[in-house]
Protein backbone atom coordinates (compact mmCIF):
# COMPACT_ATOMS: atom_id res chain seq x y z
CA UNK A 1 0.00 0.00 0.00
CA UNK A 2 1.53 3.36 -0.91
CA UNK A 3 -0.09 7.18 -0.13
CA UNK A 4 -0.67 7.36 -4.34
CA UNK A 5 -2.81 4.01 -4.14
CA UNK A 6 -4.84 5.11 -0.75
CA UNK A 7 -5.54 8.39 -2.64
CA UNK A 8 -6.47 7.26 -5.86
CA UNK A 9 -8.86 4.71 -4.11
CA UNK A 10 -10.33 7.39 -2.07
CA UNK A 11 -11.06 9.18 -5.18
CA UNK A 12 -12.89 6.32 -6.66
CA UNK A 13 -14.72 5.50 -3.59
CA UNK A 14 -16.32 8.80 -4.27
CA UNK A 15 -16.51 8.29 -7.57
CA UNK A 16 -18.31 5.03 -7.44
CA UNK A 17 -21.36 6.42 -5.04
CA UNK A 18 -21.55 8.83 -8.57
CA UNK A 19 -22.49 6.85 -10.80
CA UNK A 20 -25.50 6.18 -12.45
CA UNK A 21 -26.24 3.11 -11.48
CA UNK A 22 -28.96 0.24 -12.73
CA UNK A 23 -31.67 2.04 -10.71
CA UNK A 24 -30.54 5.47 -12.26
CA UNK A 25 -29.93 3.90 -15.70
CA UNK A 26 -33.23 2.19 -15.41
CA UNK A 27 -34.98 5.46 -15.10
CA UNK A 28 -33.37 7.18 -17.96
CA UNK A 29 -33.97 4.24 -20.36
CA UNK A 30 -38.32 5.01 -18.90
CA UNK A 31 -38.40 8.72 -19.23
CA UNK A 32 -41.21 9.08 -21.24
CA UNK A 33 -39.46 11.83 -23.82
CA UNK A 34 -36.00 12.60 -24.89
CA UNK A 35 -36.58 16.14 -23.41
CA UNK A 36 -37.01 14.81 -19.88
CA UNK A 37 -34.08 12.25 -20.29
CA UNK A 38 -31.92 15.34 -20.92
CA UNK A 39 -32.87 16.44 -17.39
CA UNK A 40 -32.06 13.72 -15.82
CA UNK A 41 -28.29 13.97 -17.72
CA UNK A 42 -27.89 17.25 -16.66
CA UNK A 43 -27.63 16.30 -13.14
CA UNK A 44 -24.96 13.58 -13.23
CA UNK A 45 -21.44 14.07 -14.29
CA UNK A 46 -22.28 12.50 -17.54
CA UNK A 47 -24.09 15.87 -18.26
CA UNK A 48 -21.72 18.47 -17.20
CA UNK A 49 -20.50 19.67 -20.81
CA UNK A 50 -23.85 18.13 -23.04
CA UNK A 51 -25.74 21.07 -24.96
CA UNK A 52 -29.31 21.63 -24.25
CA UNK A 53 -30.30 20.87 -27.43
CA UNK A 54 -28.04 17.44 -27.71
CA UNK A 55 -29.70 14.63 -29.58
CA UNK A 56 -28.61 11.06 -28.87
CA UNK A 57 -25.59 10.64 -30.55
CA UNK A 58 -24.53 14.09 -29.10
CA UNK A 59 -25.45 12.94 -25.82
CA UNK A 60 -23.32 9.87 -26.05
CA UNK A 61 -20.52 11.28 -27.40
CA UNK A 62 -20.28 13.64 -24.23
CA UNK A 63 -21.11 10.88 -21.59
CA UNK A 64 -17.70 8.66 -22.99
CA UNK A 65 -16.02 12.03 -22.64
CA UNK A 66 -17.11 12.78 -19.23
CA UNK A 67 -15.88 8.88 -18.75
CA UNK A 68 -12.52 9.78 -20.35
CA UNK A 69 -12.30 12.96 -18.12
CA UNK A 70 -12.95 10.94 -15.04
CA UNK A 71 -10.45 8.56 -16.08
CA UNK A 72 -7.34 11.37 -16.25
CA UNK A 73 -8.44 12.46 -12.54
CA UNK A 74 -7.97 8.93 -11.38
CA UNK A 75 -4.62 8.77 -13.13
CA UNK A 76 -3.76 12.12 -11.38
CA UNK A 77 -3.81 10.62 -7.89
CA UNK A 78 -2.00 7.73 -8.45
CA UNK A 79 1.62 6.99 -7.72
CA UNK A 80 3.92 8.43 -10.08
CA UNK A 81 4.40 6.18 -12.82
CA UNK A 82 1.14 4.43 -12.97
CA UNK A 83 -0.71 5.96 -15.06
CA UNK A 84 -0.73 3.87 -17.79
CA UNK A 85 -3.58 1.71 -15.63
CA UNK A 86 -6.11 4.49 -16.63
CA UNK A 87 -4.90 4.17 -20.08
CA UNK A 88 -5.94 0.43 -20.35
CA UNK A 89 -9.15 1.41 -19.50
CA UNK A 90 -9.64 4.08 -22.04
CA UNK A 91 -9.14 1.45 -24.46
CA UNK A 92 -12.55 0.70 -26.12
CA UNK A 93 -12.18 4.56 -26.68
CA UNK A 94 -9.22 4.67 -28.36
CA UNK A 95 -10.19 1.39 -30.10
CA UNK A 96 -13.38 2.93 -31.47
CA UNK A 97 -11.21 5.80 -32.56
CA UNK A 98 -9.06 3.76 -34.44
CA UNK A 99 -11.87 1.83 -36.06
CA UNK A 100 -13.15 4.78 -37.25
CA UNK A 101 -9.86 6.04 -38.80
CA UNK A 102 -9.68 3.08 -40.90
CA UNK A 103 -13.01 3.57 -41.89
CA UNK A 104 -12.55 7.05 -42.96
CA UNK A 105 -9.87 5.55 -45.00
CA UNK A 106 -11.80 3.85 -47.19
CA UNK A 107 -14.09 6.90 -47.68
CA UNK A 108 -16.97 6.12 -45.15
CA UNK A 109 -18.29 9.23 -43.11
CA UNK A 110 -17.47 9.05 -39.48
CA UNK A 111 -18.00 11.71 -36.70
CA UNK A 112 -14.72 13.44 -35.12
CA UNK A 113 -12.85 11.21 -33.27
CA UNK A 114 -13.37 11.51 -28.90
CA UNK A 115 -10.21 13.74 -27.30
CA UNK A 116 -8.00 11.00 -25.23
CA UNK A 117 -5.86 13.42 -23.96
CA UNK A 118 -2.72 11.88 -21.88
CA UNK A 119 -5.15 8.71 -21.86
CA UNK A 120 -4.24 7.85 -25.64
CA UNK A 121 -1.43 5.22 -26.58
CA UNK A 122 -1.30 5.18 -30.13
CA UNK A 123 -3.87 7.26 -30.91
CA UNK A 124 -1.09 10.42 -31.82
CA UNK A 125 0.49 7.85 -34.16
CA UNK A 126 -2.41 6.64 -35.78
CA UNK A 127 -3.91 10.01 -36.60
CA UNK A 128 -1.67 11.06 -39.52
CA UNK A 129 -1.49 7.51 -41.17
CA UNK A 130 -2.84 7.51 -44.30
CA UNK A 131 -3.26 3.90 -45.41
CA UNK A 132 -4.32 0.55 -43.09
CA UNK A 133 -0.76 -0.51 -43.67
CA UNK A 134 0.62 2.87 -41.70
CA UNK A 135 -2.03 2.15 -38.82
CA UNK A 136 -0.66 -1.44 -38.64
CA UNK A 137 3.07 0.08 -38.34
CA UNK A 138 1.82 2.74 -35.40
CA UNK A 139 0.49 -0.16 -33.74
CA UNK A 140 3.11 -2.35 -33.75
CA UNK A 141 5.14 0.75 -32.48
CA UNK A 142 2.89 1.08 -29.19
CA UNK A 143 1.70 -1.19 -26.61
CA UNK A 144 -0.83 -2.59 -28.29
CA UNK A 145 1.64 -4.44 -30.68
CA UNK A 146 0.82 -5.83 -33.92
CA UNK A 147 -3.03 -6.47 -34.11
CA UNK A 148 -2.12 -9.44 -37.35
CA UNK A 149 -2.80 -7.71 -40.19
CA UNK A 150 -4.01 -3.69 -41.80
CA UNK A 151 -7.83 -5.16 -43.01
CA UNK A 152 -10.42 -3.43 -40.18
CA UNK A 153 -11.70 -6.94 -38.92
CA UNK A 154 -8.11 -8.36 -37.80
CA UNK A 155 -7.17 -4.85 -36.50
CA UNK A 156 -10.48 -4.88 -34.58
CA UNK A 157 -9.94 -8.43 -33.24
CA UNK A 158 -6.53 -7.46 -32.74
CA UNK A 159 -6.79 -5.00 -30.33
CA UNK A 160 -9.59 -5.92 -28.33
CA UNK A 161 -7.15 -9.33 -28.00
CA UNK A 162 -4.53 -7.01 -27.18
CA UNK A 163 -6.75 -5.69 -24.79
CA UNK A 164 -7.48 -8.66 -23.16
CA UNK A 165 -3.19 -9.23 -22.89
CA UNK A 166 -2.81 -5.84 -21.33
CA UNK A 167 -5.26 -6.42 -18.76
CA UNK A 168 -3.97 -9.94 -17.56
CA UNK A 169 -0.82 -8.34 -17.16
CA UNK A 170 -1.06 -5.37 -15.73
CA UNK A 171 -4.23 -6.73 -13.23
CA UNK A 172 -4.30 -9.88 -12.41
CA UNK A 173 -7.59 -9.40 -10.83
CA UNK A 174 -9.18 -9.23 -14.26
CA UNK A 175 -8.19 -11.90 -15.83
CA UNK A 176 -11.22 -13.95 -15.42
CA UNK A 177 -12.95 -10.82 -17.11
CA UNK A 178 -10.57 -10.42 -19.72
CA UNK A 179 -10.03 -14.16 -20.51
CA UNK A 180 -14.22 -14.13 -20.85
CA UNK A 181 -14.63 -11.85 -22.69
CA UNK A 182 -11.87 -13.30 -24.82
CA UNK A 183 -13.92 -16.60 -24.98
CA UNK A 184 -17.16 -15.02 -26.11
CA UNK A 185 -14.64 -12.38 -28.91
CA UNK A 186 -13.70 -15.80 -30.16
CA UNK A 187 -17.16 -17.40 -30.37
CA UNK A 188 -18.76 -14.75 -31.74
CA UNK A 189 -15.79 -14.74 -34.39
CA UNK A 190 -15.74 -17.92 -35.04
CA UNK A 191 -19.40 -19.24 -35.16
CA UNK A 192 -21.65 -15.65 -35.44
CA UNK A 193 -19.19 -14.14 -38.29
CA UNK A 194 -17.74 -17.52 -39.57
CA UNK A 195 -14.06 -15.76 -39.95
CA UNK A 196 -10.81 -17.08 -39.70
CA UNK A 197 -8.70 -15.52 -36.88
CA UNK A 198 -5.50 -14.24 -38.02
CA UNK A 199 -2.65 -16.40 -37.27
CA UNK A 200 -0.39 -14.05 -35.04
CA UNK A 201 -3.33 -12.93 -33.12
CA UNK A 202 -4.51 -16.46 -32.86
CA UNK A 203 -1.03 -17.20 -31.42
CA UNK A 204 -1.47 -14.62 -28.34
CA UNK A 205 -5.25 -16.12 -27.59
CA UNK A 206 -3.09 -19.68 -27.58
CA UNK A 207 -0.88 -17.70 -24.72
CA UNK A 208 -4.05 -16.41 -22.95
CA UNK A 209 -6.15 -19.24 -22.90
CA UNK A 210 -4.66 -22.09 -24.25
CA UNK A 211 -4.51 -23.63 -27.69
CA UNK A 212 -7.35 -25.67 -27.52
CA UNK A 213 -10.08 -23.79 -28.70
CA UNK A 214 -9.19 -24.54 -31.80
CA UNK A 215 -10.62 -28.12 -31.79
CA UNK A 216 -13.96 -26.86 -31.03
CA UNK A 217 -16.64 -27.46 -33.56
CA UNK A 218 -19.15 -25.39 -31.55
CA UNK A 219 -19.57 -22.86 -28.62
CA UNK A 220 -20.71 -25.41 -26.58
CA UNK A 221 -17.07 -27.10 -27.44
CA UNK A 222 -15.32 -24.07 -26.96
CA UNK A 223 -16.93 -23.60 -23.95
CA UNK A 224 -15.49 -26.96 -22.62
CA UNK A 225 -12.23 -26.86 -24.55
CA UNK A 226 -11.51 -23.60 -22.62
CA UNK A 227 -9.95 -23.28 -19.08
CA UNK A 228 -12.35 -22.44 -16.80
CA UNK A 229 -10.97 -19.30 -16.36
CA UNK A 230 -12.50 -18.38 -20.06
CA UNK A 231 -15.20 -20.60 -20.42
CA UNK A 232 -17.37 -19.29 -17.83
CA UNK A 233 -18.58 -16.31 -20.21
CA UNK A 234 -20.10 -19.49 -22.42
CA UNK A 235 -21.71 -21.49 -19.72
CA UNK A 236 -25.47 -22.22 -21.39
CA UNK A 237 -24.66 -20.56 -24.40
CA UNK A 238 -25.82 -22.96 -27.18
CA UNK A 239 -26.11 -21.18 -30.55
CA UNK A 240 -24.51 -17.87 -31.78
CA UNK A 241 -28.03 -16.35 -31.61
CA UNK A 242 -27.71 -16.60 -27.71
CA UNK A 243 -24.22 -14.80 -27.66
CA UNK A 244 -25.96 -11.68 -26.64
CA UNK A 245 -27.04 -13.49 -23.05
CA UNK A 246 -23.57 -14.12 -22.85
CA UNK A 247 -22.05 -10.56 -23.21
CA UNK A 248 -24.78 -9.50 -20.34
CA UNK A 249 -23.48 -12.33 -18.71
CA UNK A 250 -20.01 -11.19 -18.56
CA UNK A 251 -21.00 -7.49 -17.60
CA UNK A 252 -22.66 -8.62 -14.88
CA UNK A 253 -20.26 -10.95 -13.84
CA UNK A 254 -17.44 -7.86 -13.57
CA UNK A 255 -19.91 -5.47 -11.68
CA UNK A 256 -20.22 -8.02 -8.84
CA UNK A 257 -16.21 -9.24 -9.01
CA UNK A 258 -15.29 -4.96 -9.46
CA UNK A 259 -17.97 -3.59 -7.02
CA UNK A 260 -16.65 -6.38 -4.02
CA UNK A 261 -13.13 -5.24 -5.11
CA UNK A 262 -13.98 -1.16 -4.97
CA UNK A 263 -15.85 -1.35 -1.49
CA UNK A 264 -13.35 -4.06 0.11
CA UNK A 265 -10.82 -1.03 1.47
CA UNK A 266 -7.81 -2.14 0.41
CA UNK A 267 -6.70 0.52 -1.18
CA UNK A 268 -4.37 -0.58 -3.81
CA UNK A 269 -4.06 -0.84 -7.40
CA UNK A 270 -6.28 -3.70 -7.52
CA UNK A 271 -9.20 -1.43 -6.05
CA UNK A 272 -8.65 1.61 -8.15
CA UNK A 273 -8.63 -0.98 -11.48
CA UNK A 274 -12.37 -1.96 -9.91
CA UNK A 275 -13.33 1.43 -10.19
CA UNK A 276 -12.24 2.03 -13.42
CA UNK A 277 -14.05 -0.74 -14.67
CA UNK A 278 -17.01 0.35 -12.87
CA UNK A 279 -16.83 3.30 -14.44
CA UNK A 280 -16.71 1.33 -17.86
CA UNK A 281 -20.16 -0.96 -17.09
CA UNK A 282 -21.60 2.42 -15.93
CA UNK A 283 -21.25 4.34 -19.16
CA UNK A 284 -22.35 1.02 -21.13
CA UNK A 285 -25.40 1.02 -18.85
CA UNK A 286 -26.16 5.36 -19.52
CA UNK A 287 -25.57 4.36 -23.42
CA UNK A 288 -27.74 2.02 -23.57
CA UNK A 289 -30.28 4.24 -21.74
CA UNK A 290 -29.83 7.10 -24.08
CA UNK A 291 -30.67 4.98 -26.79
CA UNK A 292 -33.68 3.35 -25.28
CA UNK A 293 -35.08 7.27 -23.60
CA UNK A 294 -38.43 8.42 -24.70
CA UNK A 295 -39.10 5.65 -27.17
CA UNK A 296 -42.15 4.28 -25.91
CA UNK A 297 -43.70 1.29 -24.68
CA UNK A 298 -41.45 -1.67 -22.93
CA UNK A 299 -38.37 0.39 -22.79
CA UNK A 300 -37.48 -0.91 -19.01
CA UNK A 301 -38.10 -4.06 -20.07
CA UNK A 302 -35.70 -4.01 -22.83
CA UNK A 303 -32.78 -2.47 -20.63
CA UNK A 304 -33.52 -4.72 -18.13
CA UNK A 305 -32.29 -7.75 -21.01
CA UNK A 306 -29.51 -6.27 -22.12
CA UNK A 307 -28.21 -4.16 -19.89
Amino acid sequence: MTAGWVAASTRGSALVRRLVGDAGARELAGAETWSEAQGQLSGTFYGAEMPSNADRATARRAATTATIWQLRVLAGWMPVGASSLARLFAAPVEIANIEAHLASLSGADTSTPLSLGSMAVAWPSVVPATSPEQVRTALIHSAWGDPGGADPVTVGFGLRAAWARRLVRQVPDAAPWAKGGLALLIARELYAFDRDIAPLTGRELDRLVGNRWRQATSISDLARLMPESAGWALANIASPSELWQAEVGVARRVTADATALATAKRFTKGTVAATMALLLLDLRKVTAAIELAGRGHHRTEVFDAVA
